[in-house]
């Protein structure tokens, strides 16, 4: 600390030079300046203990100061510490905000895909039932076409039968035959009083009635199986004429039966 002696320092008195002019004497006479002790060392007290409470003032501000300056800095780094968690703290939580956005997003992308499909599957299936509802109507139809026509076959045939069943009695009489239908479009005729020694003995053939006018007969069995079979039915698929058809047949089994002996 800086402290002020307690006894001035002496400056070098400055006297004053008086010349003699009176007598053009180079004469020069020096007269002595008187100090007040005292006075000058009494302001020199007040002085150094004005400046001395100067130095005391300002060193407890200094002081004073610098507790503050320590205690604000303190609270400042505190703070600052506050706020550097509340920052990574609100970083962190945007950061998971973040996360939890962008997954939903991929949730809502991911069922918005997954409504386009159901969709696109509900359309197709919605599509594919019309479909089947059209194809269900359309065989519908077709079978009850096929009824229609099948009724028409049954009927004609039937009517047919009322006029043919005369003159296929009077045949089968002449022709000493019998006829049995096994299933639709398929008759199977036995012809007997063909062997002389057995005259119940039968020879039978089974021929499919083609289903239309103009279809073409076929012999599914024969028995006993004679000669000339294919020309025989080759010439009823030509001339259409069933009765003339039926006498050859007998004629046939009757060679048969002849060479049979």
């Amino acid at each position: 600390m800086y402290s002020a002696s307690s006894t001035p320092s002496r400056t070098p008195s400055k006297a004053v030079v008086y010349k003699d002019d009176t007598k053009n004497s180079n004469i020069f006479f020096i007269s002595r300046v008187n100090f007040n002790y005292e006075t000058v060392r009494h302001k020199n007290k007040l002085f150094e203990d004005e400046f001395i409470d100067y130095i005391n003032n300002t060193k407890d501000s200094l002081t004073l100061k610098k507790q503050q300056w320590q205690s604000t800095f303190s609270e400042d780094k505190g703070t600052k510490s506050q706020l550097i968690e509340q920052v990574k703290l609100a970083e962190k939580k945007q950061k998971d905000d973040l996360a939890i956005k962008e997954k939903e997003k991929r949730d809502i992308s991911k069922l918005q895909t997954e409504i386009s499909e159901k969709k696109y599957k509900k359309e197709m299936i919605k599509e594919c039932i019309n479909t089947w509802k059209n194809q269900i109507e359309n065989v519908k139809k077709d079978i009850q076409k096929r009824r229609d026509a099948n009724m028409a076959k049954q009927q004609a045939l039937q009517l047919q039968l009322s006029k043919n069943e005369p003159e296929l009695k009077r045949y089968a009489d002449k022709l000493a035959f019998a006829m049995v239908g096994l299933r639709e479009n398929v008759i199977t005729f036995s012809f007997t009083c063909i062997y002389e020694k057995d005259l119940s003995r039968p020879c039978k053939f089974t021929i499919q009635l083609g289903e239309e006018r103009h279809s073409i007969y076929k012999i599914l069995e024969c028995s006993p199986p004679i000669e000339h079979l294919d020309e025989i039915l080759s010439q009823l698929n030509t001339n259409r004429n069933f009765f003339t058809f039926l006498k050859k047949m007998r004629q046939a089994f009757y060679r048969y039966a002849q060479n049979d002996k």
